[in-house]
């Protein structure tokens, strides 16, 4: 059997689609008919070869995307009866080879043997993926599965970043979002949902981002960074004593060196975003003397991919509204450019089939 997939052959050159080869299930696989995959930001630097100083992707030609909702047709002998076919399920894409210590604590997407989705093995631009049946979650209910892939990893990778500032921050603390492109849509969400009684600054450098996530949530303070200075404003609504929280899903140079000067005494700086390939320099004495948290967030595990979801399907998430785009699998190539070309609001998915 052989289906139709999009190949990353080249970097910064089209993608193209060709047939390739359907594996055979193990007894433990399940074979899922994509429905959807999102057009991540970390799928547009993999494009255009910005990742290869850290042996990324794993090899070529690839099949990006780690944004995946499909539907269940085949499965192994090893499979429980609890998958059947025509389930609807979203993959989780941060599997790996191995359980070790740190999978087996709960901390799955930092395994030591990672096989992530679109990163190290083909991912969900084709028509039909494997998985192992541990990393799917039922997805059956949900009025709109296409709009659920980026659960995979922009809500999931948000949530996790949001839980771990949520032990920072006390009532009418500030909490400021840098960045409010597609994952900011989630962030912004999920620091209302988790910490409603902090006060929600969204930092962008485009009108048309902070005007679509305050549309989606409320924020109580909104900053284009193009056109004022955000140190000068957060310290005027701070008294000088600075937020108790950021969340960066921008990572430049430029970004951290400024607001990590703003966090106040016990504060937390979360770090999300990895643009720019140039470490940051950070102010030692002040980081000691004030003892302030910098911490790394990367994506999410497991269990919070089945919370993300859980929450989601109470509807205390808008999953829906944050998918502005969809694309027929043709169009793929349409979907990179314009994500390249910054003119994406929220986040876009293709449609497989």
């Amino acid at each position: 059997m052989k289906h139709r997939a999009c190949l990353l052959k080249e970097f910064s050159k089209p993608l193209v689609i060709e047939e390739v080869q359907t594996p055979t299930l193990k007894p433990y696989e399940v074979l899922i008919k994509v429905l959807a995959a999102g057009i991540c930001h970390s799928d547009l630097h993999l494009w255009l070869g910005d990742f290869v100083p850290q042996g990324l992707p794993k090899k070529l030609p690839i099949v990006l995307s780690h944004e995946v909702v499909g539907e269940v047709v085949d499965v192994g002998e090893g499979v429980p009866s609890s998958f059947r076919r025509g389930m609807k399920v979203l993959v989780y894409p941060w599997q790996y080879v191995e359980e070790d210590q740190l999978t087996i604590r709960g901390f799955t997407q930092l395994a030591r043997k990672r096989l992530r989705l679109g990163i190290d093995v083909d991912g969900g631009l084709q028509e039909y993926l494997v998985s192992n049946y541990k990393f799917l979650v039922g997805v059956e209910g949900f009025e709109d599965i296409p709009a659920l892939a980026p659960l995979g990893c922009a809500a999931l990778t948000t949530y996790r970043a949001v839980k771990k500032a949520g032990a920072f921050v006390g009532p009418d603390d500030y909490v400021v979002l840098v960045g409010l492109g597609g994952l900011g849509s989630y962030a912004a969400q999920w620091i209302k949902l988790l910490m409603p009684y902090t006060r929600l600054v969204g930092v962008d450098v485009r009108d048309e981002a902070i005007e679509f996530v305050s549309k989606v949530v409320n924020v109580d303070v909104a900053i284009n960074a193009s056109r004022e200075d955000p140190t000068k404003v957060l310290n005027e609504l701070t008294g000088g004593l600075g937020v108790k929280a950021v969340v960066d899903l921008v990572g430049s140079p430029e970004i951290v060196s400024k607001y990590v000067n703003i966090v106040d005494t016990l504060g937390i700086y979360v770090l999300v975003g990895h643009m720019g390939r140039v470490e940051v320099p950070i102010p030692r004495p002040r980081i000691i003397r004030n003892e302030i948290t910098i911490t790394g967030s990367y994506t999410g595990s497991l269990s919070d991919q089945y919370e993300v979801v859980s929450l989601a399907r109470k509807g205390l998430l808008k999953y829906r509204e944050v998918v502005t785009k969809r694309y027929k699998f043709e169009e793929v190539n349409e979907a990179f450019n314009t994500l390249k070309e910054g003119k994406v609001v929220g986040r876009q998915v293709v449609l497989i089939t």
